[in-house]
């Protein structure tokens, strides 16, 4: 049976591109897909890939996981929405920052954000949630109040990193890819998702760091499996998870 679902535009990237997440409703919903984004009657499972348009590796798992999860989806209890490309300027010039030179996970409205760059690599733009892609990333999670998140990115340093209530569900996907679990990346990130979502709202947020350099094959390989039990984790949760 083919999937409910429905393409969701989140608005226009700094270049005018389209941010655009496919929301797919559980396997036998009774309801279709919410026209726009907004609470169903499952919970919303979010996977975001693309934050930094450098890190292909993550474009290509979440692109991945769009396609087959658009023809097949055999969840019945959870939903997924899928935003594949949350930086598509930057994936367009191969670069970490947006359009605006701006690191997004460095610009969310955290408590902690701050103007100061901690590095040059990661600038946080002239005030939170200043840019176009994060408006809508905080408008979406305002609206759909997702369960969890999954944020894919690619480092050297591979790890499933643990924000939030989070911890059992991290180490149910270290079991299947053999990364460390950690809760501290190693330097300061104010203003990055697993703040703002994570600690902050103490929504299970989970930044899932593919190990950079694998080819295409490689990580489709260790990582569907991975996106797999992620969400078989929530299909199977009572949603006691610390």
């Amino acid at each position: 049976m083919h999937p409910e679902y429905v393409v969701w535009n989140l608005g226009q990237s700094v270049q005018h591109r389209p941010l655009d997440a496919l929301a797919i409703a559980p396997e036998g919903a009774s309801e279709a897909v919410p026209e726009t984004p907004g609470k169903a009657p499952w919970p919303w499972l979010l996977v975001l890939g693309a934050v930094h348009g450098d890190e292909i590796e993550g474009v290509w798992l979440a692109e991945e996981m769009r396609s087959r999860w658009s023809k097949r989806f055999p969840f019945q209890k959870v939903g997924v929405i899928i935003w594949a490309r949350v930086n598509p300027d930057g994936v367009a010039l191969g670069q970490r920052w947006n359009a605006n030179n701006v690191d997004l996970n460095r610009n969310l409205p955290s408590k902690d954000w701050t103007p100061e760059a901690k590095n040059p690599r990661y600038p946080p733009g002239p005030s939170p949630a200043s840019e176009p892609e994060n408006k809508a990333l905080v408008r979406l999670i305002q609206e759909c109040k997702p369960c969890g998140i999954i944020s894919v990115h690619s480092f050297s340093n591979f790890q499933v990193n643990s924000n939030g209530p989070s911890r059992d569900w991290a180490d149910v996907l270290a079991g299947v890819c053999n990364y460390p679990v950690t809760e501290d990346i190693g330097y300061p990130t104010p203003g990055s998702l697993g703040t703002y979502a994570g600690k902050e709202r103490q929504i299970p947020t989970i930044t899932l760091e593919v190990e950079r350099g694998l080819f295409n094959d490689k990580v489709l390989a260790l990582h569907v499996p991975v996106m797999e039990a992620a969400l078989k984790f929530w299909e199977n949760s009572s949603g006691e998870i610390k």
